[in-house]
């Protein structure tokens, strides 16, 4: 009874150390597996974090270089701008001492031509009228008539005070067109000069909407 109890209990004892030892086969086996996945991920690891280290150093160079970039850009542009403000001044200066010249200009021409109408005028005014010679009565009674003149061929010509007025009318209407067309271009050159001035509002005002756009973008 001893011997089968023995017998049974060392069967037991047998079995058991055989799992046990079937376990720690197992788990000698599972940590062998675990460590050498652990060093490979660890080699994995240091490589994702090498390039981590290199894309963010590719970040930072890059952000570098467009905050650069965009700090010349904005120098360049302050500069433009400068410039064309510089150059928009002096034109407007030009243009309105170039409009006061003409103006002056103008008034000059214009009172020239004035004076040049009223001389004109008065002389076309005061032109002399031809007066008969005064023939005494008694002589007038006592003397025949003379006979009429034979008709001629050839037709009158103007006298010389006729030609002076013509030539004084003339002068007139010529110094009357003349006024008209330096009204003319006085009127043009007034609108060319506001069509420039508007050109040159409206460029600072396109190119300030492009450089809104340019940030928003």
């Amino acid at each position: 009874m001893n011997r089968e109890l023995l017998q049974d209990t060392l069967t037991f004892l047998i079995i058991a150390l055989s799992i046990v030892t079937g376990l720690f086969l197992l788990s000698l086996v599972r940590m062998v597996r675990l460590s050498r996945s652990n060093k490979r991920m660890r080699t994995e690891n240091a490589k994702m974090e090498k390039q981590a280290a290199l894309q963010q150093m590719e970040v930072i160079s890059v952000h570098h270089d467009a905050m650069s970039w965009r700090a010349r850009i904005q120098r360049q542009f302050d500069a433009l701008r400068s410039d064309l403000s510089h150059r928009l001044q002096q034109a407007d200066q030009g243009g309105a001492n170039a409009l006061k010249e003409l103006d002056a200009v103008h008034q000059q021409t214009l009172a020239v031509a004035l004076a040049r109408i009223s001389e004109l005028e008065a002389a076309l005014a005061a032109k002399p009228r031809p007066a008969a010679p005064a023939v005494p009565a008694a002589v007038s009674a006592v003397a025949p008539k003379p006979p009429p003149p034979p008709p001629s061929s050839l037709p009158a010509l103007p006298a010389m005070e006729t030609l002076r007025i013509q030539s004084l009318e003339s002068e007139l209407n010529a110094a009357r067109a003349e006024l008209t067309n330096v009204k003319q271009q006085n009127a043009g050159l007034q609108r060319a000069l506001l069509l420039a001035r508007r050109r040159g509002s409206m460029t600072p005002m396109r190119k300030s909407a492009a450089r809104h756009a340019a940030r928003s973008a």
